[in-house]
């Protein structure tokens, strides 16, 4: 209970509801009775937040290590010690200073060093872990961001993380971040959502209830529904894919965006195309990073931007070494004409006649660039040309049968009210003639298009009775729809059945649930499942793996954007495809005069997407507008403007054709060449060693009196590596550092099957355990499988993992696993059958908690060693400084020997491999020695726990010079940025100072606070 003369100050390690607590803050609340805030210390509630009522409701007790008994340890080769520190080490977060990563060696991944990279970047933020990963399409950033979260969850920062993901992508996600990191995440989409509702009690905020979660962006934008929930939870680490959507200031999607940022500590942003060409939108993104990066929102500096972001292309130095047996080389962009029939042919006289060459009529109206929308509709089908005339009509006051189809009659009493209307109402019956001449005996050749993807279809073997899959993309999906009906038959799946099961119809939107996209998406990964064509629209373009089983991808229809179409055919071409991927553009080719076909845009698009690529390995380095939908008003305005196809294409790049062959003749080096808004889209943030004066972290902001010069060159070519946020692709990479833990065991099996054997000597439970080699498998016990629960239901029903555990410790096994859920025909699942026990798998927290429950409170196990390695007793110890939110600053794992000098200090020595090798502590000992006598021990116990104290007082110093002073010199500066006049600071003065009592408290949380936690963990007693 608190002390007679008041509460226990902070810092002081208690004892309460049979837990351990580090003291925040404690205050008398009335005569006799004390408030006690608490973090906690232990290993089952490390980092929990806690207040106690003493004596009235709890009865603290202050614990001093002074007081640990000692016990011997009578198990097989002392497992119960070697368990026990095995499982202190384990729990004990990594220090706040601890910059090296930790666990490389501990996912199912292929090591690639450039997808450590982001992880090494953020974690060298001493304040927030905060990063804009910003690699091009398919090199991975799912993968990366489950090692960056890895890292974070092993520093103690990662106990309550939040995934927003665009919904298609939400299963991929979450199969991701367990079959390759063990990390479960509860998905809450529209099925998980309505499960967990009848699961938990009514009212109950979900995101109290689930600590790492993972939810579509179109959910959780709800306002009304969520906001209120979210207003109350603190994140340990928040990830936003996809999060160029969140540019657009006002948006639902950028105000939950302020909202989370605001509410976590760490914050990753991930997006192929995150520089949308308008630099004040960009930088907007960076200021939910890092409120106080950049001054000039217009104009930031390169150096303001590179603690914040990383963005790689396939053409990287160290992307592409490393890849070039991952992922197979890109093959070609073709273009597959076809000549428009005579019904075809009407359509291109009408749009010539009456819209593409009627331009002055439309120069003062707002919709003057509809005619290239028209246009575009008939492009992409005679049903989207049905969809956009109907709407324009309705639009300006006629009045057609509601719901009206192109397969019925036409309207009667529909009269034009303009020569608009009338070519309008013609170019109606033109769209049904076509679908009327398709709908007679099924041959395609009423529409010309269709016919020519029928035959590229045969051609490279999608067709019933082979394995061989595409992937078709459409902008419209009325085409989509159409293609979906109208291709099973002529592909030979007559039986409607058989159609449904082959060829799949995907869109973002009403008609097709966040589940049902999903389910389209793991099944064509799957080469068991029937799927052979996925028929989707550009919502598949972001995010979603098409690549398993794919190698073949027709665009339909063309975007006039460069970078639609370098979303598309990144579905294929990314990470782990094995085969070159092909690209295909169905090119409808037309004889009209003044009628701009397929060939004049979006063949010249195509072409140039791919030079484009293979010179930057990204468009949006050459790309003036880094946005799909301007993209498309651009090209539209130049046309209407008079200007060329060719140079209305060339008007989307910073870069001419003549530049970008001049480019592909350069070694390296130049991408310092090209503008900041060119760099932020080529390669950027990979000049600077994370490791570099690890003392002093630059948090990019510049509080110089004097204002920079605004016309100030930014750093040339001939600039140093170090000079500039971004280099070329020939500069070398500092290797990436990793952190050698302690370990009692040989690796994490042996670690797994010790703990079963002595849980199954001290519990009474029986796990019927089957070990085969590497591979493991035991009847789940139910505290485990509540672990597993956030799972999906499915998954743990259809493999039985809640009444019996498949594991395996091979890489290789658990690869295989993995494959065999892709390609086996009998497979149902993505979901592997046996499980990979990664450094994060439920079963080794399980195992670690069970240990460590195992040992009484203020006790420690005495370790008989051979006498002639260890001649005196030594006291192995932990020492923690923590900061405020219970997190350790400083750790020390010491040796203290040399306890019975007369006129000397202890040894004391900090615990490392060799040394514990010296000691004969590890994985092979022997276990034949007699055992001592452990109250002969125990009069060392205090003069051990005071030589730690002294160890920890002077390494408090360390603390104070590598963490807490630049986090108070921090608050300083975040004062100073307060007075500064910033410009387009959005949400004005009130949100700048709001920001800024969030970056001071950050700062305040993190410095070291209280006492140290010291523990006497073991004794090493000499072999009798």
């Amino acid at each position: 209970m608190p002390a007679p003369d008041g509460p226990p100050p902070a810092g002081t390690v208690i004892e309460v509801r049979d837990e351990e607590w580090m003291v925040r803050n404690s205050r008398q609340v009335r005569p006799g009775e004390f408030l006690i805030e608490a973090v906690g210390a232990s290993d089952l509630v490390r980092g929990q937040e806690a207040r106690f009522l003493a004596p009235t409701m709890d009865r603290p007790r202050v614990l001093r290590p002074e007081n640990t008994r000692l016990i011997p340890d009578g198990s097989p080769h002392f497992r119960r010690s070697r368990l026990f520190l095995e499982a202190v080490l384990r729990k004990t977060p990594l220090p706040q200073r601890e910059r090296r990563l930790a666990l490389t060696d501990g996912f199912l991944l292929d090591r690639m060093d450039y997808q450590l990279r982001p992880a090494e970047k953020a974690l060298a933020n001493p304040l927030r872990p905060r990063l804009l990963i910003g690699d091009v399409v398919g090199l991975g950033k799912t993968l990366e961001i489950g090692v960056l979260l890895g890292e974070l969850i092993r520093r103690g920062r990662g106990e309550r993380i939040l995934v927003v993901t665009p919904a298609p992508v939400l299963e991929q996600f979450q199969h991701e971040m367990w079959t390759r990191f063990s990390l479960p995440l509860v998905r809450l989409d529209s099925a998980g959502i309505a499960r967990i509702e009848r699961k938990i009690p009514a009212g109950r905020n979900p995101f109290t209830y689930y600590k790492r979660v993972i939810i579509s962006m179109d959910t959780l934008k709800n306002p009304r529904r969520y906001r209120p929930w979210l207003e109350h939870i603190h994140w340990d680490a928040v990830v936003i894919d996809e999060s160029h959507n969140l540019i657009n200031q006002g948006s639902d999607r950028r105000a939950l965006a302020d909202l989370l940022a605001e509410r976590t500590d760490a914050l990753i942003l991930a997006s192929a195309t995150p520089h949308n060409g308008e630099m004040p939108a960009f930088t907007g993104l960076i200021r939910l990073l890092d409120p106080m990066a950049v001054e000039d929102p217009s104009r930031p500096r390169a150096e303001e931007l590179e603690h914040l972001m990383l963005r790689r292309t396939k053409v990287s130095a160290e992307v592409a070494e490393q890849l070039k047996d991952h992922w197979a080389p890109r093959g070609g962009s073709h273009p597959v004409r076809c000549r428009a029939n005579a019904l075809e042919e009407e359509v291109f006289r009408e749009l010539a006649e009456h819209w593409l060459k009627q331009r002055e009529r439309q120069a003062q109206a707002e919709d003057r660039l509809f005619p290239y929308v028209l246009l575009k509709s008939f492009l992409s089908s005679h049903r989207a040309l049905f969809a956009t005339v109907r709407q324009r009509l309705t639009r300006t006051g006629h009045v057609l049968p509601e719901r009206h189809r192109v397969t019925d009659e036409p309207p009667a009493g529909v009269a034009p009210s303009t020569p608009e209307a009338a070519s309008l109402l013609r170019l109606l019956e033109l769209a049904r003639a076509i679908e009327r001449a398709g709908a007679g005996d099924g041959v395609p050749a009423a529409a010309s298009k269709l016919a020519g993807l029928v035959d590229e279809l045969r051609r490279i073997g999608v067709k019933a009775g082979s394995p061989t899959r595409a992937v078709v993309f459409s902008e419209r999906r009325e085409t989509l729809d159409w293609l979906g009906e109208v291709l099973p038959p002529l592909l030979g799946w007559q039986a409607e059945d058989d159609a449904r099961a082959a060829v799949k119809v995907m869109y973002s939107g009403a008609g097709i649930s966040d589940r049902v996209q999903m389910e389209y998406v793991d099944e064509f990964a799957r080469a068991g499942s029937d799927v052979r064509l996925l028929l989707t629209g550009d919502g598949a373009s972001e995010g979603v793996n098409l690549h398993r089983q794919c190698h073949h991808l027709i665009h339909w229809d063309l975007p006039w954007s460069l970078i639609r179409v370098e979303q598309r055919n990144g579905r294929i071409d990314r990470y782990g495809q094995t085969r070159p991927p092909q690209f295909r553009a169905m090119i409808l080719e037309s004889a009209v005069e003044g009628a701009l076909d397929d060939t004049d845009i979006a063949e010249k698009v195509l072409a140039r997407e791919e030079r484009v690529h293979a010179v930057l390995g990204a468009v949006e380095a050459a790309t003036k507008d880094n946005d799909g939908d301007k993209e498309e008003k651009r090209v539209m305005e130049a046309l209407f403007r008079g200007e060329a196809p060719q140079p209305a294409v060339d008007g989307l790049q910073t870069v001419s054709a003549d530049s970008l062959d001049a480019l592909d003749s350069l070694d390296d080096g130049f991408t310092a060449d090209l503008p900041l808004a060119q760099r932020l889209n080529a390669e950027f943030g990979t000049g600077t060693d994370p490791y570099d004066d690890e003392s002093d972290f630059d948090f990019g902001f510049d509080f110089d009196d004097t204002p920079d010069t605004p016309d100030a060159p930014e750093p040339g070519p001939g600039a140093p590596a170090g000079s500039t946020a971004g280099h070329g692709h020939g500069h070398g990479h500092a290797p990436v550092r990793v952190v050698e833990e302690l370990r009692l065991f040989t690796d994490r099996r042996d670690y797994v099957l010790a703990g079963l054997e002595e849980l199954a000597d001290l519990e009474a439970f029986r796990l019927d355990t089957t070990v085969q080699g590497t591979d493991l498998s035991f009847d789940t016990p139910e505290d485990l499988a509540d672990r597993l629960d956030v799972l999906p239901a499915g998954y743990l029903r259809d493999h039985g993992i809640t009444r019996r555990m498949k594991l395996t410790f091979s890489r290789e096994d658990a690869a295989d696993s993995l494959r065999r859920a892709r390609e086996d025909a009998d497979s149902v699942s993505l979901w592997p059958d046996a499980h990979y026990v990664g450094e994060l798998h439920p079963v080794l927290e399980w195992i670690t908690d069970k240990v460590l429950v195992q040992l009484g409170r203020q006790q420690a196990l005495v370790v008989q060693v051979d006498r002639a390695r260890v001649p005196e007793p030594v006291f192995l110890t932990q020492g923690v400084w923590s900061n405020r939110d219970g997190r350790p600053t400083v750790v020390a794992w010491l040796a203290v020997d040399r306890l019975d000098r007369a006129g000397a200090e202890p040894r004391v020595r900090e615990l490392t491999r060799p040394l514990l090798a010296e000691l004969g502590l590890g994985p092979a000992m022997p276990d034949h020695f007699a055992e001592g006598d452990p109250a002969a021990l125990q009069q060392y116990v205090e003069a051990a726990v005071a030589a730690t104290r002294r160890e920890m007082d002077r390494r408090r110093q360390e603390a104070e010079e590598h963490i807490d002073r630049p986090l108070r010199e921090y608050e300083t500066r975040v004062g100073q940025w307060l007075e500064q006049k910033l410009p387009g600071f959005t949400g004005g003065h009130t949100a700048r100072e709001r920001a800024a009592e969030n970056l001071e408290k950050a700062a305040a949380r993190l410095r070291t606070a209280g006492d140290p936690m010291v523990r006497v963990l073991a004794v090493l007693e000499p072999s009798a």
